[in-house]
């Protein structure tokens, strides 16, 4: 009689894997996860929620582009800036925590943001300077606690040299960052030297301020980058340096004045499009390239972080068509990845959708954190669907946009990320939960969902095992399961599929999770039947069901997707170990 055989799979730290060769996954990868984070011990685990860090929905039109840290030392704001849709002009918008109001220049004026890619600010000192983009006529400054932002004058059309330095000034530009002691703008807009000037673009013009006065201005104090594409679209600083970002080449700005600075060419076949494609991060940068992927830039050069993943790009499962809408954030010392993404990669083409790709709105967050193994892991995220109280139609989940890490005048550290749906717009906050005897609680989104919280899909597949011998059957027996606590009742169900066929499963069983509840009865007198006591809610082994004769088997766990669903109660769930028990089948000859 054949002995029971068995294998446990307690690592899944691998993450998210895309490569369409299923024999290239390792154990510890996922070929589809969703709404789950990978914990760096091994399991995985339902996401926290997302909540409303405000109470009144951001007014004005919803084309949001950028959060900021407004470090002021005692009034610290979030700001949150808008860009150019069509006519419409951009607003910048500032919190203190609460709901946000835009920043005027007077009475009843909003500042005018030009540019589709929202203001680029910065912060100098303590006073926050905003290039609006190159079509406005001036740019601004503003100061926590002050009533209006002042207006600056266009540098070029006048200059100021360094002999007589007045302030006040500030050119035309797309992009600002205050570094080695300067103002830097980019991407400007200048009269020229004709007898009579006019307005010129030079979209590959970096320019920077006199030392230690960022508004004044010397004509001479620029360099253009003509190779890697039309344009600058981006600037960060790592490592006391500045990274300049074309369509198709990084540039590092070494040096710290006019006479000492060196242009270094570190890429001439990677770069940006939009400036919300570079965010930075601890030690470095993150840029998304296309059709390259994700890359982290730091002393020791460019590196490629986004293998695991390129199929996405390779297939055309991220429309190219829409990657003003594709965004970096760095929260909470991860980085996440908004983009149109299809899930179904069969999706056809069409005259209007020649990529083959039908999402055009960011609906997912590529999360990506970098302290999880080796080489970092991924996982996906997908917004709460919302539901409108009076027009009962579904809308689709979203991924959050343009975030930072905002800490506030008490203190606290915020994790804020954008929604971007026209129909609900706030700032959320992510990645906090709230505890009750060591289990999470908060894992529904704060979004309406007509009168509840908004609840979304947990999705973990396993790789295939297949005991490394696919060419053998084996009769598997009732698997075993090491899950996390949870404090209500829950049910996770898990389709089982064999040899390599992911279209329909062969079976499917149900995980019934219970709390432990120690204590004891009240009885059946007066008082009723309850529990009283402290409870404890432990981790447990749990049986599943048989997984059938197969030469390969693969699972695919779906968590509760509804708490109001009574076959289906419960939210929160997680997944340690996975314990597969079979026994080997004879190999028989095949004519």
């Amino acid at each position: 009689m054949a002995n029971i055989l068995f294998d446990q799979k307690r690592d899944f730290t691998g993450g998210l894997n895309f490569r369409a060769d299923q024999f290239q996954l390792k154990p510890n990868e996922t070929p589809f996860i969703l709404n789950m984070d990978v914990d760096p011990r091994g399991g995985v685990y339902t996401r926290p929620g997302y909540r409303r860090k405000h109470t009144t929905q951001v007014s004005g039109n919803w084309n949001p582009k950028k959060l900021f840290n407004y470090k002021h030392p005692t009034t610290p704001r979030i700001i949150l800036t808008t860009g150019k849709e069509n006519a419409t002009d951009g607003k910048v918008y500032q919190s203190t925590g609460g709901n946000f109001s835009t920043i005027e220049y007077s009475s009843g004026n909003d500042i005018a943001v030009k540019s589709t890619n929202g203001a680029s600010v910065t912060t100098w000192q303590d006073i926050l300077y905003m290039a609006i983009g190159k079509d406005a006529s001036q740019m601004y400054k503003w100061e926590a606690g002050t009533t209006y932002a002042v207006a600056l004058t266009a540098s070029g059309p006048t200059w100021q040299p360094y002999q007589v330095p007045v302030g006040g000034y500030m050119p035309r530009a797309e992009h600002v960052r205050a570094h080695a002691n300067k103002l830097f703008v980019a991407n400007t807009k200048e009269l020229n030297d004709d007898a009579t000037p006019t307005l010129v673009d030079h979209p590959n013009r970096i320019r920077w301020s006199h030392e230690n006065r960022p508004e004044d201005w010397f004509q001479d104090d620029y360099i253009d980058i003509i190779a890697g594409g039309e344009g600058i679209r981006g600037l960060a600083v790592v490592d006391g340096q500045l990274l300049i970002f074309k369509p198709k080449a990084v540039y590092l700005l070494m040096g710290y004045d006019a006479d000492s600075f060196q242009l270094v060419e570190l890429s001439t076949n990677l770069g940006i499009e939009y400036p919300q494609h570079v965010v930075e991060g601890s030690g470095g940068a993150y840029f998304f390239d296309y059709p390259g992927g994700l890359f982290f830039f730091n002393r020791n050069g460019i590196q490629g972080v986004y293998d695991r993943l390129k199929p996405t790009i390779d297939t055309n499962r991220i429309n190219a068509n829409k990657l003003d809408l594709l965004t970096l954030s760095y929260v909470n010392d991860r980085v996440w990845m908004s983009a149109p993404f299809d899930f179904e990669p069969d999706t056809t083409s069409s005259t209007s959708n020649p990529t083959g790709v039908a999402v055009d709105y960011s609906n997912v967050n590529f999360v990506f954190d970098p302290s999880i193994g080796q080489n970092g892991a991924f996982s996906l995220y997908q917004s709460a669907t919302w539901y409108a109280a009076a027009t009962p139609v579904q809308l689709t989940g979203y991924g959050l946009l343009s975030g930072c890490d905002w800490t506030d005048d008490s203190g606290d550290i915020w994790h804020l990320m954008i929604n971007p749906d026209d129909n609900f717009k706030y700032i959320m906050y992510v990645d906090e939960f709230e505890y009750s005897d060591d289990i999470p609680q908060n894992v529904l989104d704060d979004i309406l969902q007509g009168d509840e919280l908004g609840t979304f899909e947990t999705i973990f597949v396993t790789p295939w095992f297949y005991d490394d011998r696919y060419v053998q059957d084996k009769t598997f027996v009732r698997s075993l399961y090491v899950v996390r606590p949870v404090d209500t009742d829950t049910q996770v169900e898990v389709d089982v599929y064999h040899d390599f066929n992911t279209e329909t499963p062969v079976t499917n069983h149900t995980i019934s999770l219970e709390p432990i509840t120690t204590g004891g009865l009240w009885g059946t007198g007066v008082f009723g039947t309850d529990t009283f006591g402290e409870s404890d809610l432990k981790e447990g082994i749990q049986r599943g069901g048989r997984l059938k004769r197969a030469k390969a088997v693969q699972l695919k766990f779906h968590g509760p997707s509804e708490v109001s669903n009574e076959s289906l109660p419960g939210r929160q769930w997680g997944l340690n170990s996975i314990a597969y028990k079979y026994k080997r089948r004879k190999v028989r000859s095949q004519k």
